[in-house]
C-alpha cells in the first residue's frame, strides 16, 4: 500500500494513533472516495477516541458502591397548594423574562414505529393528526402566553419567546428542519428555534481499531443522548443560550406524547431550590418494570439501570411504608442550569469516559464484533452539587411512543388514548361531558394543562372526539348544550 496523495496531517494522525489500516484500500479508491475518506478522518479526533476508549475500559472494570434508596423526592401527596402556586408563579416569571429554554432530544427515527422519518414527525393517530413536533410546539406557544398573562396582565404580548433547542442527528436533521418549514414552524417565530446535531464517534474493535463501514467511510455511531452536553458547546447552542440570558433549561425526549414543555411548576420548583440539575419522575408502574431508577451512591444522586440491580432488590418493599424502595423512574424529563450545562461540557471532554456498548457493527467485511462509545444524559447527575426530583402523575405527563402500533404498552395507540382520556377529564372538570367513546382532543393552543375550559365546556356534551370549539376555532357545531 502506498501513501501517495495522502494528506500529511491525516497520515501523521493515523500513525500516531495506530490507525493506518484505514488507508488499506487507498490505492483502489476513486478521487471522490479519497476525498470522502480524508474528510471523515479529519472530522474525527482520533487521539481523543483512542484515549477515551482506554479510559472507559478501566472505568468499566471499577467496582461501584452499592446503590441506596432515595428519600428526598417532592411527592405529589406532599405538594401543598401554597408550594404549587408559588413555584408556578416563579416559573412563569422566569419564562416571561426569557430566562427559560427548552431542549429537545430528537435524534431518533421512527424505525420501530414503521416509519423512516424522524420520530418527532410521527402522527400517533389523534383526531387532529398532529405530529409529536406539532403538539410540543403548540404547548410552547400556549405556555409562553400564559406566562406573559401571569406576569404582565391578561392578553399581554409575549415579550421574550421561549427559545427551543432541537438536537437532531445526521440522518434526521434535514427532514426535521424540512418538516418545521413545511408547517410554518407550527406558529412559532423561526428565530426561537435552534437546530443542532448530535455528535458521532467511530465504532472500534475490542482491540481499539476503528472499524470501516466501507472502503472509504468510517463506521460512525451516535455518541448517546449524553452527547448533548458536548454538542451544545460545539454547535454554538450553548453560547446562544448564554447570549440570550437563559438561566434554566427544560430537557426531554421527543417521544413523550404528554410532555409539558417548560412546565412552570417544575421550573419554579428547581430554580427556587438553586438546583444544578433536576428531574420529573414517575413512580414505577409495577415492581418488575424495566426502567432505570434514581438512587444514591454515597453522597451522590444517580440513575441505576435495571440491568445493574438484582431483580429481588429492585422489587423490594419498605416494610414501614409498604412502598417500593427503588420507586422513582427516570423518564428523561430533566432540568439544568445553563451554568451546569457549560461546566459539564468541559468536564466530560476532559474525562473522556464513555459507556462501552458491545454490539455487532456493520462493516465493509460484514458484521463484526465491535464497541460503541456512548454517554447517557444522566451521567452528569453525580457531579451536581444540588439535585431536585419532583414526582409527576404518569397519566398526565408520561406517554412514551417507542413500540410498534398495536403493542400493549408504550405504543402510538396507548399514547393516543392517554391524551384523549386526559383531555376528557379536563372537559369534565370544566363542567362538560364527553359522549365520544374514545374521548376528546383539546388543542394545546386552547389549554396547556386543563386551564381556561369552563366557558367552552360548561353545560355542553361533546359528541365527537374532534370538536372545533376545542381546537381554537369559533364554530361549535359538534358541541351540544345540555338541557
Amino acid at each position: 500500500m502506498s501513501h501517495e496523495h495522502v494528506d500529511q496531517e491525516v497520515l501523521m494522525a493515523l500513525q500516531s494513533s495506530d490507525q493506518t489500516h484505514l488507508l488499506a484500500d487507498w490505492d483502489n479508491l476513486t478521487p471522490d472516495q479519497r476525498t470522502a475518506l480524508t474528510s471523515d478522518i479529519q472530522a474525527t479526533d482520533l487521539a481523543y477516541v483512542i484515549s477515551s476508549y482506554a479510559v472507559s475500559k478501566t472505568v468499566a472494570d471499577e467496582s461501584k458502591k452499592h446503590p441506596q434508596p432515595l428519600q428526598d423526592v417532592t411527592k405529589l401527596e406532599d405538594l401543598t397548594e401554597d408550594n404549587r402556586t408559588s413555584w408556578t408563579q416563579a416559573g412563569f416569571k422566569l419564562i416571561a423574562e426569557g430566562k427559560v429554554a427548552v431542549l429537545l432530544l430528537a435524534g431518533g427515527q421512527g424505525t420501530r414505529l414503521g416509519s423512516s422519518a424522524p420520530k418527532g414527525c410521527y402522527d400517533i393517530g389523534l383526531p387532529s393528526h398532529k405530529s409529536l413536533f406539532q403538539l410540543q410546539a403548540e404547548r410552547l406557544i400556549r405556555v409562553q402566553q400564559l406566562a406573559a398573562d401571569a406576569i404582565y396582565g391578561k392578553a399581554s404580548t409575549v415579550r421574550q419567546p421561549i427559545r427551543w433547542y432541537i438536537m437532531t442527528s445526521p440522518s434526521t436533521d434535514a427532514p426535521t428542519q424540512d418538516h418545521f418549514t413545511k408547517h410554518q414552524h407550527f406558529g412559532l417565530d423561526p428565530s426561537q428555534l435552534f437546530f443542532f446535531q448530535q455528535g458521532q464517534l467511530p465504532c472500534l474493535t475490542p482491540e481499539g481499531k476503528v472499524i470501516m463501514a466501507s472502503c472509504h467511510q468510517l463506521a460512525n455511531a451516535p455518541d448517546g443522548n449524553g452527547g448533548v452536553y458536548l454538542a451544545l458547546a460545539k454547535s454554538g447552542a450553548l453560547a446562544d443560550m448564554q447570549s440570550h440570558g437563559v438561566e434554566a433549561v427544560d430537557c426531554f425526549a421527543v417521544d413523550n406524547a404528554l410532555i409539558k414543555p417548560a412546565d412552570p411548576l417544575f421550573i419554579g420548583h428547581c430554580h427556587s431550590r438553586q438546583t444544578d440539575c433536576g428531574a420529573r419522575v414517575v413512580a414505577k408502574a409495577y415492581p418488575e418494570e424495566k426502567v432505570g431508577v434514581f438512587a444514591r451512591r454515597g453522597a451522590h444522586v444517580e440513575v441505576v439501570e435495571y440491568s445493574e440491580m438484582d431483580p429481588e432488590e429492585a422489587a423490594s418493599v419498605d416494610p414501614g411504608t409498604g412502598e417500593l424502595r427503588y420507586a422513582w423512574s427516570n423518564v428523561c424529563m430533566h432540568y439544568f442550569t445553563t451554568h451546569f450545562l457549560a461546566s459539564m461540557a468541559d468536564k466530560l471532554k476532559q474525562q473522556g469516559r464513555y459507556h462501552l456498548a458491545h454490539k455487532k457493527i456493520p462493516s465493509k467485511d460484514g458484521p463484526v464484533q465491535g464497541v460503541k462509545l456512548e454517554l447517557f444524559i444522566f451521567d452528569t447527575f453525580p457531579m451536581a452539587q444540588r439535585v431536585s426530583l419532583m414526582e409527576v402523575a404518569r397519566d398526565s405527563e408520561f406517554a412514551p411512543v417507542k413500540n410498534a402500533p398495536g403493542s400493549a404498552s408504550d405504543s402510538p395507540d396507548t399514547a393516543r388514548q392517554a391524551i384523549l382520556s386526559l383531555h376528557q377529564r379536563w372537559v369534565e372538570e370544566a363542567g362538560g361531558s364527553v359522549a365520544a367513546p374514545e374521548g376528546v382532543e383539546v388543542s394545546p393552543l386552547v389549554s396547556y394543562a386543563g386551564e381556561g375550559l369552563s366557558e367552552l365546556c360548561s353545560g355542553k356534551t361533546f359528541q365527537q372526539s374532534l370538536d372545533s370549539s376545542l381546537q381554537g376555532n369559533s364554530r361549535e357545531d359538534q358541541a351540544i348544550p345540555r338541557s
